[in-house]
């Protein structure tokens, strides 16, 4: 193995290591009597899921930068204003990727879920947030970075139900939820996971989770209506030139 790759290794050991660290049974991180999705967890597949042939997808730096230049490429159209019937947006910052959002992003989707789990709070985002999508497959051996982009384009396409209404203060009903929690400005970090398995004997499921540093919080605004980057602090991205820096400071209690 070459220094490059002993080393890429070593820090992925290392990230798993501190994220296997943290107690995720500390009753501050969920409402009282909730259990947390990490609380206790082996990180294996259930078996349910090994019953269903489960496996999972790995996301290596490529599959990470596929991921991300979704996600911000979205929120780049929307921040210019591509999106004609939404307003432009202020503050929406660059998405990044964090190791602790993806590692209970895969322990949820190790139970090949068709819904949300309970808690997936931790201690640097308390009101952490969570889309899933699932796509059927015709075969066992999808192309990870094309079946990403089917299935996040499942979110992608709930903004025919978006206004600038509820861009502006979020209503508990929202339409198009997985298409806001896309696009919320202050929710800069994500961590995904994506597991295939059986529907039947030659029809596949594959399953995205997506863990984000915020949540859709009812009652508050998607993001602030402006200019494109008129509200970043530390000025627009270079590669998404309507969006902030992925180090801007976000307010994780708006």
């Amino acid at each position: 193995m070459s220094a490059t790759g002993c080393m890429a290794l070593m820090v992925l050991v290392l990230a798993v290591a501190v994220v296997a660290q943290v107690d995720y049974c500390n009753p501050d991180l969920c409402n009282a009597g909730v259990v947390h999705t990490g609380c206790k967890n082996p990180n294996e597949f259930s078996d349910n899921c090994k019953e269903l042939d489960a496996s999972k997808f790995t996301f290596d730096d490529k599959l990470k930068k596929v991921l991300l230049g979704e996600f911000n490429g979205y929120r780049n159209q929307v921040a210019k204003g591509e999106i004609k019937w939404l307003p432009k947006a202020a503050n929406m910052v660059r998405m990044d990727w964090d190791d602790d959002l993806a590692y209970l992003a895969q322990l949820h989707a190790n139970n090949c879920p068709f819904g949300h789990d309970v808690c997936r709070n931790t201690k640097k985002y308390p009101d952490s947030g969570q889309n899933i999508a699932i796509h059927g497959l015709m075969s066992d051996t999808p192309d990870p970075a094309a079946t990403i982009k089917e299935q996040m384009k499942m979110w992608w396409d709930e903004r025919q139900h978006a206004t600038k209404k509820l861009i502006k203060k979020l209503p508990w009903d929202a339409p198009a939820g997985h298409f806001t929690m896309m696009v919320r400005s202050n929710a800069n970090r994500v961590g995904c996971a994506m597991v295939r398995f059986k529907s039947n004997d030659w029809f596949y499921w594959a399953e995205l989770v997506c863990n984000f540093s915020y949540t859709n919080m009812v009652g508050t605004p998607v993001y602030s209506a402006g200019e494109p980057c008129s509200e970043c602090k530390t000025g627009c991205d270079a590669e998404f030139d309507g969006l902030c820096n992925k180090d801007e400071p976000v307010d994780l209690g708006a």
